[in-house]
């Protein structure tokens, strides 16, 4: 045999090497497939029993249940925080009522003093009468100064529903208060309707323009003359004066009431919230 017999050939080398590389790919290919499939095999999972589903059950009620109460705690933080805050502007506002009252309180009594002179002048014989002080007399009786209450952030708290911040104690007391500005208020309405009536009869017997120059202390240079046609005129004067003396009166009751509401509401803002 020949040399070029016995040597076998490249592609018959080669043959073999391609048909095992092809049996590599096959085998490969199916272990892949193999491996994919059991990807998807659900794995085995161990059932719970009773006393498994009950703690589950009791670890998401406890989660639940703190989280509720951290929201609540954070909420009442922030609600005392707001309720101080209001509390301070609050206690400002009654401040400065009280300061109102004890005006209001001041000038009532000098009002009360000014018609009772007033009355006793009118009393007196007519040559008795003192003009100058007539008139000095009637400037306080025909002056209107009702109590203006400062209740913006009371007012606030009631739109806004941030009354409910507050413990009920110092509710009912900002009620109280509230209940009796009104009939205060009510006071100083009915105080300035007698003011007008008498101010209307005025027009007969004074002169306006010397009541103006001494209401703003500027030197009288009008006539000073007071005009009662007779007796009966003068009684009925009295009895104006009479009846808004009752009123003026009646609301200096209120104003007291008011001022002792309204420390007593200071003393409780300062107490619960420590201010000053």
């Amino acid at each position: 045999m020949t040399e070029e017999q016995d040597t076998p050939s490249n592609e018959q080398k080669q043959k073999p090497v391609s048909e095992e590389v092809q049996n590599d790919s096959v085998t490969e290919a199916a272990e892949t497939k193999n491996k994919t499939m059991e990807v998807h095999h659900h794995p085995d999972v161990e059932k719970k029993n009773l006393k498994g589903y009950i703690l589950e059950g009791l670890m998401i009620f406890l989660a639940v249940t703190m989280g509720f109460i951290a929201e609540n705690i954070r909420e009442q933080i922030t609600e005392h925080k707001t309720a101080k805050i209001l509390a301070q502007s609050m206690l400002e506002d009654i401040k400065k009522d009280t300061a109102s009252l004890h005006m209001v309180i001041a000038f009532s009594y000098q009002k009360l003093s000014a018609a009772d002179s007033i009355i006793a002048i009118l009393h007196s014989p007519r040559d008795k009468w003192n003009d100058t002080n007539f008139y000095k007399y009637l400037g306080p009786i025909m002056t209107s100064y009702p109590f203006i209450s400062t209740d913006g952030t009371y007012a606030q708290m009631k739109t806004s529903g941030t009354l409910r911040y507050f413990n009920q104690s110092l509710v009912n007391q900002m009620n109280a208060y509230d209940v009796q500005l009104k009939k205060t208020e009510y006071r100083d309405n009915v105080e300035d309707k007698g003011i007008w009536i008498i101010g209307t009869f005025n027009f007969d017997i004074i002169n306006i323009e010397v009541m103006t120059d001494l209401r703003f202390n500027n030197p009288i240079t009008h006539e000073m003359y007071i005009k009662f046609a007779d007796k009966a005129m003068i009684d009925k004067f009295i009895n104006l004066v009479t009846i808004n003396k009752s009123f003026s009166s009646r609301s200096r009751m209120e104003y007291q009431e008011q001022l002792k509401i309204a420390d007593k509401l200071i003393e409780a803002l300062k107490k619960e919230y420590n201010l000053d």
